[in-house]
């Protein structure tokens, strides 16, 4: 699939959909965590044969739903760069070169952005981005 950049206007427009999705991912990122922690004890082999293939089951229709909505997302534009905080990166074009608007659950709007090189600790205000623009 090839990368789709947006601009920061369709970046902002497109974060209702995106919190939904990360809300989605987060907890079935979680859901996922317990059902693999979870060690039981069986009576007999057809209690432990049961219940394992429901588990399996639940493991494999959670994991697949997750990856739905990060299918989803990548339609958007955007990478989630951790689920565990609901953290994103936008692909973006700015002087002729890539970027990453960044986007973190939470936030009201995209207020950073930084270079695809660099990562959440380099983030820089977007209005160093509206400012140079104008």
């Amino acid at each position: 699939m090839k990368k789709r950049y947006v601009t920061i206007e369709e970046a902002e427009n497109s974060l209702s959909e995106v919190r939904e999705s990360l809300k989605k991912i987060m907890k079935l990122s979680e859901n996922i965590s317990v059902l693999q922690s979870v060690e039981i004890s069986y009576d007999n082999e057809y209690d432990e044969l049961f219940t394992e293939t429901k588990t399996n089951h639940e493991f494999h229709r959670m994991s697949s739903e997750l990856h739905r909505e990060l299918h989803k997302l990548i339609k958007i534009g955007c990478i989630v760069r951790d689920i565990n905080v609901g953290l994103v990166d936008f692909f973006s074009r700015f002087e002729g070169r890539d970027i990453f608007l960044c986007w973190e659950m939470g936030e009201e709007s995209i207020s950073h952005w930084h270079e695809v090189s660099e990562g959440y600790e380099t983030r820089k205000p977007i209005f160093e981005i509206y400012n140079e623009e104008q």
